[in-house]
């Protein structure tokens, strides 16, 4: 495990709303896992690809949703086919 952690905060905006997060530098994400509710989350794009960049792939970091700390892995990565911005990221918890 690296001792990394994100900030995310649960997310209210869905369905074609999300359009406005996307423009202001948020991603949309879910967190899910065995005995967890899956949650809709936001994180910051830029804090995201810091950490896509440094933890290897496969490897858990922690997940800091208001203040509750899960150890989660990258499980699922959307990006725009043309941009290759990130669209949307699913984690799992590890």
């Amino acid at each position: 495990m690296v001792n990394v952690t994100l900030k995310a905060q649960r997310r209210h905006i869905f369905g074609k709303k999300v359009k406005t997060l996307r423009r202001e530098g948020i991603l949309p994400a879910n967190f899910y896992g065995k005995g967890v509710e899956t949650t809709a989350i936001q994180i910051s794009e830029r804090d995201f690809e810091q950490i896509f960049r440094t933890v290897p792939k496969g490897e858990s970091f922690n997940l800091d949703i208001e203040g509750t700390i899960h150890p989660v892995v990258i499980y699922v990565v959307q990006r725009h086919p043309v941009t290759r911005k990130f669209l949307h990221i699913d984690f799992k918890l590890a």
